[in-house]
């Protein structure tokens, strides 16, 4: 079984989309407008603290950074540090929005969940360390790191495109996933009643089932996040707090 703050992090950084090529002129006034956002988790019932998403521009033109942080309660620090983050570098290029450099720290003694990967699109592969292990993969075109997903499925729904299957880095391996739609529904939340679309993430052989209910007025942010687990909700995050440029 997944330690809570594990499992809450795979729901929020594994949202599939498939890639489609974007043009270097028109990328700019495609992509979410920078924000910071703040989640509500659960686990089980159980209040397990906040997350806090941040989405801003580098210091080198056409790079962002997309980056999350935990806020644990008293008995979620059991399990995870305060300390602990998440943080991919990306550009954007005349073929899409892609990952450079993915690094995780998990605020606490020894290797388990850090990582730093490098991507080297020229060469055509992955490399670097994960819980101390050396990593070295194919790059794919379109391929993803465990945050750069979010971006690009945000990204691909406000081009007015639907989702499909997607190929990713995850720690030390590769994976795909398929993202489908659901229904259009209200959710109610801290901000107020959303109207979201509804998509669902999973991947062949699993028992686990990602939902991400986002919202077209705010760039498709989710306002809710669920991970379904042999058919019983186990993870749940909801935006309290959202800042946008």
């Amino acid at each position: 079984m997944l330690r809570p703050w594990s499992t809450l992090r795979a729901v929020a950084l594994c949202i599939p989309i498939a890639m489609s090529a974007l043009k270097t002129a028109d990328a700019a006034a495609i992509l979410p407008k920078p924000f910071t956002a703040a989640y509500a988790a659960s686990y089980r019932g159980i209040n397990g603290g906040t997350l806090t998403m941040q989405w801003r521009h580098d210091t080198q033109p056409n790079r962002y950074v997309f980056e999350t942080r935990v806020n644990p309660t008293v008995l979620a620090s059991f399990f995870i540090s305060g300390n602990a983050f998440e943080r991919t570098t990306l550009e954007v290029t005349d073929t899409g929005v892609r990952p450079l450099l993915w690094e995780a720290e998990d605020g606490k003694p020894g290797t388990k969940g850090d990582g730093r990967l490098e991507f080297n699109w020229v060469d055509g592969n992955v490399s670097g360390t994960y819980e101390d292990k050396a990593v070295n993969l194919p790059l794919e075109p379109g391929m993803q790191d465990r945050l750069s997903i979010q971006i690009s499925v945000m990204t691909t729904l406000l081009q007015g495109q639907q989702p499909g299957a997607i190929t990713f880095i995850n720690g030390d391996s590769i994976r795909q996933y398929t993202y489908t739609r659901g229904n259009t529904e209200s959710v109610p939340s801290k901000l107020g009643t959303m109207q979201t679309v509804l998509y669902e993430s999973t991947r062949p052989n699993s028992n686990r089932l990602s939902r991400f209910w986002h919202v077209p007025a705010l760039d498709y942010i989710p306002v809710r996040l669920e991970q379904v687990r042999k058919g019983k909700v186990e993870t749940v995050m909801e935006l309290t707090e959202l800042t946008r440029e």
